[in-house]
């Protein structure tokens, strides 16, 4: 399924219902419909966000969601600035104190911890960024 959004951030309460949607339709536990949404509502909101130097007009970033054989793949395509956010986006400290650390980064670091694999590319004037994802839930370690 193909989605467009555009550069507003109310569009991010579309992406929720949407993803919410797609899981309902192809019975995919809501659980790892979450990591999916937290991971494209950090990707959606950065696009939105820093992805143009202008702001807010025809601009769009689209998602391509797909199933096949048990892993959920979500493409989402912009138009922005290059930047791929796997290599350039800081890592956390996640030692430092709270209140020492600074702002931003932690989004791409929690989209690493919950995707199975996460892939850029620069094609043309597109980022493509990749995220994939069983989509099974594991099983609950026994007693």
């Amino acid at each position: 399924m193909e989605f467009k959004y555009h550069h507003d951030l109310k569009e991010l309460s579309k992406l929720a219902e949407d993803l919410e949607n797609f899981g309902e339709s192809h019975d995919i536990h809501p659980g790892i419909m979450h990591c999916f949404n937290l991971c494209l509502d950090e990707v959606l909101t950065n696009i939105i966000s820093y992805g143009y130097d202008e702001g807010p007009d025809e601009h769009a970033a689209h998602l391509e969601l797909s199933l096949d054989e048990g892993t959920l793949t979500a493409v989402i395509s912009d138009q922005g600035k290059p930047f791929n956010p796997l290599e350039e986006a800081p890592e956390p400290d996640l030692e430092a104190e709270l209140e020492d650390r600074e702002i931003g980064g932690l989004g791409i670091h929690f989209c690493k911890q919950m995707m199975d694999s996460l892939e850029y590319k620069r094609e043309g004037n597109w980022n493509i960024l990749s995220l994939s994802k069983s989509a099974e839930m594991p099983a609950l370690p026994e007693d």
